[in-house]
């Protein structure tokens, strides 16, 4: 288990048999490559096969979940269908911190219904951090993100639940209609 107090991770958070980020994220470095949906050929549906020698990317990536305390186990993206991540691209310039954060939506409608996701998503707007959603593509195509604070900016401002919850279903119905960007890798396949 990892060192909660030594690393800033919420203490007692461990994968367990969660792989969302195993099929989910795509990957492309040396050491490792695969397309967004694809399933890692390292992973078991319930872990690693090498766990223990996994590469640095693998070693070093944790979830929002590992590090968020007002999220509670039921948070956990194989538990949720969401897979919260830092983010630190395309950061619109007026925002002071230059990083943000994602909510990657896997389970569709009942995710973005569940108990504390509009909370926990306004709760970043008013805090003025980038926040995205970001929907999946088909395996092999990189996932569609939208910038949601400008958007639910005054939902924010006045604790609107209701009216976020709203906007936020219709962002989710929009990306039914999205033309998904096939991803590709720079780096050679391994294996």
């Amino acid at each position: 288990m990892v060192d909660a107090v030594e690393t800033g991770f919420v203490p007692g958070r461990e994968c367990g048999t969660c792989t969302v980020c195993c099929y989910a994220l795509p990957i492309d470095n040396e050491e490792l490559q695969k397309l967004p949906g694809e399933v890692c050929m390292n992973c078991t549906g319930r872990g690693c096969r090498i766990y223990e020698t996994r590469p640095r990317t693998c070693r070093e990536f944790y979830c929002g979940w590992w590090v968020l305390p007002q999220l509670g186990e039921d948070w956990r993206p194989d538990k949720s269908g969401v897979l919260i991540t830092p983010q630190n691209e395309n950061i619109p310039a007026h925002f002071v911190l230059r990083e943000g954060i994602e909510f990657m939506v896997l389970a569709g409608e009942d995710a973005v219904r569940r108990l504390g996701f509009v909370e926990t998503i306004l709760a970043f707007v008013r805090s003025e951090v980038a926040t995205f959603l970001a929907l999946p593509g088909p395996e092999g195509y990189f996932a569609t993100r939208v910038l949601v604070n400008e958007a639910l900016k005054g939902h924010a401002a006045g604790r609107d639940q209701r009216g976020a919850l709203a906007v936020l279903l219709r962002m989710l119905d929009a990306s039914k209609t999205h033309r998904f960007e096939r991803a590709s890798l720079k780096h050679a396949r391994s294996g």
